[in-house]
């Protein structure tokens, strides 16, 4: 049998006699996704879906921690709900600052499209934090639970920006590229922003903030239209503040959005289950189920984007970026 050691050693020595060639990504992503039992009870059940860390929709770049991206991750536990008619009721456990604009959009959509195709309720709990893209995901449930110490908000868009041309001046670096238009570079962290491409952006991140204010608007039917949009300021409050403003529904915990999610299907003693690609021991209903899932990159989700000239969107409360 091949050791760790004897596979990497394939990998950075491919020409190496006798040695083959191994996907390392492949060998540590770990187990496929499972079901797992949290609370035994009768033959119906409530499923827990994690929303866990920034939600991005690509994969991880990382050699030795590869992840799947969100998206895929909430899609293929969405897929087991789907497959599996004796789940009556969905949970979404939400721990999240947000994330990238698509993916956040993706996933809220899909959850919309289960409620709408399956007839199932869906309740949000949220956890430590549900801000930006994960309040945006949380919207698409029939009612939000938040605890007394959530924090739960921040309604708005960020597109990061970094202009480094003074610095690699000073160590005498240049950059001129070779390009199509003007705009080909937008946000650019090798020049300095032009007042043409700040409005470009601008207008961007504008229609993305309407898009945001759109969904909140119809996922909170509680909040008048002019509620939703002086709340989109881009404030983060406690969860008690979230159920006076009627961000959110009550106050409570995890086990109360159970409690809420089987009481609105109909069932009096629910089988409670959660996804995971590894099991965990002494599970239960706080136990973290995104094993190998999109919690990581939290620090460099911005930063790689905008200096790889690549910029994305953000629905994220992540001060300083």
């Amino acid at each position: 049998m091949r050791t760790f050691s004897t596979v990497l050693l394939a990998i950075l020595l491919p020409g190496a006699t006798g040695c083959v060639v191994i996907p390392i990504g492949d060998l540590l992503k770990g187990p496929a996704l499972e079901e797992y039992v949290l609370v035994e009870g009768d033959d119906e059940k409530v499923a827990l879906i994690d929303i866990d860390g920034v939600i991005r929709g690509d994969e991880s770049d990382s050699v030795f921690f590869p992840e799947e991206n969100t998206t895929a991750e909430i899609q293929a536990r969405l897929d087991f709900v789907r497959s599996d008619s004796s789940v009556k009721a969905v949970v979404l456990r939400i721990s999240s600052p947000g994330g990238e604009v698509t993916a956040c959009d993706v996933i809220h959509h899909e959850i919309r499209k289960l409620k709408e195709e399956h007839k199932l309720p869906v309740v949000a709990a949220v956890l430590d934090q549900g801000t930006s893209g994960a309040y945006y995901i949380a919207v698409a449930s029939d009612r939000i639970v938040v605890m007394p110490t959530s924090i739960v908000g921040s309604i708005g868009v960020i597109l990061p920006s970094f202009d480094l041309s003074g610095l690699l001046g000073k160590i005498g670096v240049t950059v001129s590229p070779i390009k199509s238009s003007e705009g080909k570079d937008l946000n650019s962290p090798f020049r300095p922003q032009s007042e043409t491409d700040r409005k470009v952006l601008q207008a961007l991140v504008d229609d993305m903030y309407k898009r945001f204010v759109a969904v909140v608007d119809e996922g909170r039917p509680s909040l008048t239209s002019e509620e939703v949009l002086r709340l989109a300021d881009g404030r983060v409050v406690s969860g008690g503040e979230a159920v006076s403003l009627k961000l959110a529904d009550r106050l409570g915990y995890l086990s109360d959005a159970i409690e809420e999610a089987a009481r609105a299907a109909g069932i009096k003693n629910p089988t409670i289950v959660r996804y995971a690609r590894a099991p965990r021991s002494g599970a239960n209903i706080y136990s973290q189920a995104l094993d190998h899932g999109p919690s990581a990159g939290e620090v460099r989700v911005s930063a790689s984007a905008a200096l790889l000239g690549a910029p994305k969107l953000y629905y994220l409360w992540r001060p300083g970026i």
